[in-house]
C-alpha cells in the first residue's frame, strides 16, 4: 500500500479540526477526535521513518472525512 506523505495527514487532521469546531453531536465529535489522533499519529510515524503500528487497524486505512457521518439508522 502506498504511504501518503506526512503533509497529507497533517492537512487531513486540520480539516477534521475545522469540522470538529462545528460538530454538534457527541458521536460526531468523538469520530472526528479519533480521526485527528489517527492522522497525527500516522504523520509522526511518516516523519520519523517508522512503520505504522500494525496493532491499530486505522493506521493502514486512514479515515475518510465526509461532511455527514454515516447514518446508523437513528
Amino acid at each position: 500500500m502506498e504511504r501518503k506523505p506526512a503533509a497529507y495527514h497533517r492537512a487531513e487532521a486540520a480539516r477534521a479540526r475545522k469540522l470538529l469546531a462545528e460538530a454538534t453531536t457527541p458521536r460526531l465529535k468523538q469520530h472526528l477526535e479519533d480521526a485527528i489522533a489517527q492522522h497525527e499519529q500516522i504523520a509522526a510515524e511518516v516523519e520519523s521513518g517508522s512503520e505504522p503500528d500494525t496493532a491499530s487497524p486505522h493506521t493502514t486505512n486512514p479515515p475518510q472525512f465526509h461532511e455527514k457521518p454515516p447514518d446508523d439508522g437513528r
